[in-house]
């Protein structure tokens, strides 16, 4: 097995590599604290979406019984005028 001996310039690439590599650590983590703060804004975002959503469903909800309802009191009306006559 033979040792390899390091010489001063590849001694320098390695720092040189070190330091660049570190560098792209320091980005990323930074990427990351980014991404992470996004992502709570679209999940705060969807949660105000999502009740949003539900009330216009339940509104639709109550304009279709109401509908209903009217429907059924003018056909009980109708009926109740036409027998009355």
């Amino acid at each position: 097995m033979t040792v390899e001996r390091w010489t001063d310039e590849m001694l320098d690439k390695l720092a040189d590599s070190v330091v660049a590599l570190r560098d792209d650590v320091v980005s990323l983590r930074d990427d990351v604290v980014s991404l992470r703060d996004d992502v709570k804004e679209l999940r705060d975002e969807s949660k105000e979406q999502s009740i949003r959503f539900n009330a216009y469903q339940q509104a639709s909800q109550w304009v279709v019984n109401l509908a209903f309802g009217l429907l059924a009191t003018a056909t009980i009306t109708t009926i109740v005028t036409a027998v009355m006559k």
